[in-house]
């Protein structure tokens, strides 16, 4: 009996090191399989990310163009608040309507290399006169 559960113990232990042997260096290929995905898929995130923040920033220049032509009913103050509350390179417009004024802020954006991503974004803002 006692040699039945030492040839057991031997053929399980061969068994083992058979199938380490076959895997070895499967773990390397997997990740070299895979790691130019999370590259792609993290620099989309970062380049998501810098277009986000920058359409952000350019809301804000806008609602801060927009606040600047209500209180002083000067168009070109409004485009200078909004121009110095934008990024460079940011293009503005400011319209007045009946009882508003538009602002509109356009930013551009530093480009993909995939070109998924929009070149340019626009913040838009209206305040109302009184």
């Amino acid at each position: 009996m006692r040699w039945i559960c030492h040839g057991v113990r031997r053929l399980a232990g061969k068994a083992r090191a058979a199938v380490r042997g076959e895997d070895r260096g499967a773990v390397t290929a997997e990740f070299a399989m895979v790691l130019p995905a999370v590259v792609a898929i993290a620099a989309l995130l970062l380049m998501l990310a810098r277009a986000v923040t920058v359409e952000m920033n350019c809301q804000d220049a806008a609602s801060a163009g927009a606040r600047v032509a209500v209180t002083t009913k000067d168009n070109g103050r409004a485009r200078a608040a909004a121009i110095e509350a934008a990024d460079h390179g940011a293009q503005v417009s400011v319209s007045r309507g009946v009882g508003k004024v538009d602002v509109v802020v356009s930013c551009p954006v530093v480009p993909d290399p995939m070109h998924v991503l929009p070149t340019h974004v626009t913040g838009k803002a209206t305040g109302l006169l009184q």
